[in-house]
Formats: structure tokens, C-alpha cells, sequence
């Protein structure tokens, strides 16, 4: 498998493990992350259910985590057990993210270890929910071109 150099840095680091392909990962991942989108977005809609931010924000954080699992399983690699924020990090650089999106999603990746694990304040806001759901939304189709995983699902609802 070719792949960009950098990758090649981050399993001699051992942040990243060489892995042989699993046939329909990539598309499986891009589904999910699909799937998270629909919802975090229904959720930020206003869907008929009492939403907290916490639940926008963590369907569009374990989106966007899907998106990266799906180009790392292009790249044939995988994340060892300290490895998930330069993973994160990489991925999002080979999805062209702004300088202000990174930070976004860096923060993102913070704020849902330190939520899960630590402490749950301060509280996340609708804010940061939101601009999970629109970095997850606009890259998305960048991780399928970049993949060549094809284009969105139409109807995910229904799978």
C-alpha cells in the first residue's frame, strides 16, 4: 500500500500499526459515520426528544472518529493504545481541515476524554456540538473521495 510518508513516521513512532485490510471496512466506517451525521444533525434540529449538547457533540465527535478510522483502514494502519490524537491529527491534515477546524477537532478530542473520563464540566455547550456537526458534515465527503469509497448514502435511516 502506498501511502504518505508521515504515516510511515507514526508506525516507526509506534503511534500507527501496519494492518492488512479488512475488505468493506473503509465503507462500513464511512456508513457509520454517516449515520452519526443523520442523527447529530436530527438532534441539533430539534428532534422531538429533550436534547442535551453532550448528545449532538457526541454523536458528531464518534462521526467524525469514523471518518478517521475509515482513511486509516484505507491506509492500512491502525492506532496503538497512545496513538489516537496523532492519528487524529494526521487524518485531519490529509483532509485539508483549516487551521481553525483542527483546533476544533483537537479540542473535540479533548473535551470527549475529559467528559467520558475525567469529569463532565464544565458542560459542553450547543456551540461546540455544532461545530462538531459541521466539520463532520463537510469532510465526510472529503474522506470518501480521498478513500474512493463512492458517494453518500441515500437512504441511511433505512439500513
Amino acid at each position: 500500500m502506498q501511502r504518505p510518508a508521515e504515516y510511515e513516521n507514526l508506525i516507526q513512532r509506534r503511534a500507527l500499526e501496519q494492518v492488512s485490510p479488512t475488505p468493506g471496512a473503509v465503507d462500513g466506517f464511512l456508513r457509520n459515520a454517516e449515520a452519526f451525521l443523520v442523527l447529530a444533525k436530527a438532534l441539533l434540529a430539534g428532534a422531538p426528544v429533550k436534547t442535551h449538547p453532550m448528545q449532538i457533540f457526541t454523536n458528531a465527535y464518534e462521526g467524525y472518529h469514523q471518518v478517521v478510522q475509515a482513511v486509516l483502514e484505507h491506509y492500512e494502519v491502525r492506532t496503538k493504545e497512545a496513538g489516537r490524537a496523532m492519528a487524529i491529527g494526521r487524518v485531519s491534515a490529509d483532509l485539508q481541515l483549516s487551521s481553525p477546524e483542527m483546533s476544533a477537532v483537537l479540542r473535540a478530542h479533548e473535551r470527549r476524554n475529559d467528559t467520558s473520563y475525567r469529569s463532565p464540566l464544565p458542560p459542553l455547550s450547543k456551540a461546540e456540538a455544532s461545530t462538531m456537526v459541521a466539520i463532520l458534515e463537510k469532510y465526510l465527503p472529503v474522506a470518501r473521495a480521498l478513500t474512493g469509497s463512492g458517494e453518500c448514502m441515500p437512504d441511511v435511516g433505512d439500513q
